[in-house]
């Protein structure tokens, strides 16, 4: 038997600290170029301002910008769930067992070539059903904090302005 499995806690500690040591050259990296505005550099906030300037980017780019990325950060999820739900996937299948559980597995779309009762719905199982439970994308926390981030960028920029 194997006395140091792979997922062992050193193991995992010797990984978050290698991670840790890698994003902390990032940022040393980062630093030296300037981004944080302490040292003076090609990314210091007031050279990235006038290298945008003088390709003729002004406050309305960017706020359009930051204004297409809150809309699409905001709905993306409405979209696509209205797109899954209009090809048909996402659905899960109703048929319940002898036990009275809900099978639940992927289903399809199909044609059951009865007029009145229209689409069917058939899962991986073999169940032929005409309903069929739909699973909509819900957002998480960090789709939630990027919508937000972007509002506040546009609210910056328009209070700025």
């Amino acid at each position: 038997m194997n006395a140091n499995p792979p997922n062992s806690y050193i193991r995992k500690r010797t990984q978050s600290m290698g991670w840790s040591m890698v994003v902390m050259g990032g940022s040393f990296f980062l630093y030296y170029l300037g981004l944080f505005g302490n040292v003076e550099g090609p990314l210091t906030p007031g050279n990235i301002g006038e290298s945008l300037a003088s390709m003729g980017v002004e406050k309305t780019h960017v706020l359009m910008l930051f204004l297409s990325f809150f809309i699409i950060a905001l709905t993306w999820n409405h979209i696509f769930n209205l797109v899954s739900f209009i090809i048909g996937s996402r659905l899960t299948c109703l048929e319940k067992n002898q036990e009275g559980k809900i099978c639940g597995t992927k289903t399809q779309k199909i044609n059951t070539g009865n007029t009145k009762k229209g689409v069917g719905y058939k899962c991986v199982n073999g169940h032929t059903y005409f309903e069929a439970d739909f699973n909509p994308v819900k957002k998480g926390a960090v789709s939630h904090t990027i919508w937000v981030v972007a509002l506040v960028f546009c609210a910056i920029i328009i209070y700025f302005s």
